[in-house]
């Protein structure tokens, strides 16, 4: 048999349904190979960490937020103006969660840019595993429960 040949038998035994695996098997490999790209082996474990602090941290933030609340009413109690103790909770909210931020989340960003890198310094790999961690962050605070 010729290549001819065997080209239009195997068109008319696939029929219409040529093109349709083709795309199929070309769409599978893509999502293979950028899932392979997102995620190297090395660095699921980093990127779980971010994920675990993403879950930790809403309850974290609610305590930080409540005790700006409490400490605003401790403000209220002492005599200050309510204007004064929402001042109080706002900077206390502000601080609080600056703070935990710097704590908790902060150190697993800079597993991949360091504090304080310059931008110039960044490259696209560096920010597309960055990228990865703000992702896996987000995962995680929804997760939370």
């Amino acid at each position: 048999m010729t290549l001819q040949a065997a080209v239009s038998a195997t068109s008319r035994l696939l029929g219409g349904w040529g093109p349709t695996i083709v795309v199929a098997a070309a769409a599978a490999s893509a999502g293979v190979a950028w899932t392979t790209y997102r995620m190297s082996p090395g660095e699921t474990d980093a990127v779980a960490n971010t994920a675990a602090a993403g879950k930790s941290y809403p309850k974290a933030l609610a305590a930080v937020y409540a005790d700006a609340w409490r400490k605003g009413a401790d403000a209220l109690e002492a005599g200050r103006s309510v204007a004064d103790a929402l001042g109080v909770v706002g900077e206390a909210w502000r601080s609080g969660r600056t703070t935990l931020f710097d704590r908790v989340v902060g150190p697993a960003f800079a597993v991949v840019v360091p504090e304080g890198t310059p931008e110039s310094d960044v490259s696209k790999a560096a920010k597309t595993q960055l990228a990865s961690h703000w992702r896996a962050f987000a995962a995680g605070m929804i997760a939370a429960k």
